[in-house]
């Protein structure tokens, strides 16, 4: 199925609305590993380090403004990565080094006194360069979490994903270009409902997306 503005389209707007086979790869690749602080597309060292600017004191901060200064954070969650295509650059659809727009969003279980609070955090960069941390006062929806084994990296998930193009040329034509790719367990229906998967987003050129999931197992399926 051709999906135009599902679940791609909520990403970008949530995004928005929370500031809101082998070969040599390109010149640009190798360039852009400079520009973006060593990022090769392996989000492993991006939730690392996501996972410790979150846990700043600038966005206790921004905890403290918006929930009192006696509000303390009891857990924090990963709950998705979306690896995104900077502004006028055109991604390779099979190297995740190509996606530098990237963003690591968090659930903050907030405590004040009696109250319970879940604010959310998104922790943006650049590569792996670091760019800012947006905090809310409402949670990030759509997700379980990340937690579960990263058994299929982000390139590996487009190489799958490329291969199902090939074979599914009139549905998924392999000129979409690359727009995105999200890391999340999807609160689907059963029994896919929070299974850890990559959303890889196309634009279909009609003003939405096309949209494959990739699981842990390999499998790729329409969306």
């Amino acid at each position: 199925m051709r999906t135009h503005l599902a679940r791609g389209s909520r990403i970008l707007a949530v995004t928005a609305a929370i500031a809101l086979a082998v070969g040599l790869a390109p010149a640009g690749v190798a360039q852009a590993k400079d520009k973006d602080c060593g990022w090769n597309g392996n989000v492993i060292p991006l939730m690392e380090r996501a996972d410790s600017k979150v846990r700043s004191k600038k966005v206790t901060a921004r905890i403290h403004e918006k929930f009192g200064a006696d509000a303390t954070v009891t857990a924090y969650t990963r709950m998705e990565v979306d690896l995104q295509a900077a502004p006028g650059e055109t991604p390779v659809a099979t190297i995740a080094a190509t996606l530098t727009r990237n963003y690591v969003t968090y659930n903050l279980q907030v405590v004040d006194g009696t109250s319970e609070y879940t604010a959310s955090a998104q922790v943006r960069f650049d590569g792996l360069c670091y760019r800012t941390t947006v905090v809310v006062d409402s949670p990030w929806v759509g997700s379980t979490g990340t937690d579960k084994p990263l058994k299929v990296n982000a390139n590996k998930a487009l190489r799958l994903a490329q291969q199902y193009r090939i074979k599914h040329i009139d549905e998924y034509p392999v000129t979409e270009p690359l727009v995105s790719m999200n890391l999340m367990q999807a609160t689907t229906a059963p029994p896919d409902f929070g299974k850890l998967r990559w959303y890889v987003n196309y634009d279909n050129g009609m003003g939405g997306l096309s949209i494959l999931a990739v699981y842990m197992n390999g499998q790729v399926s329409p969306v």
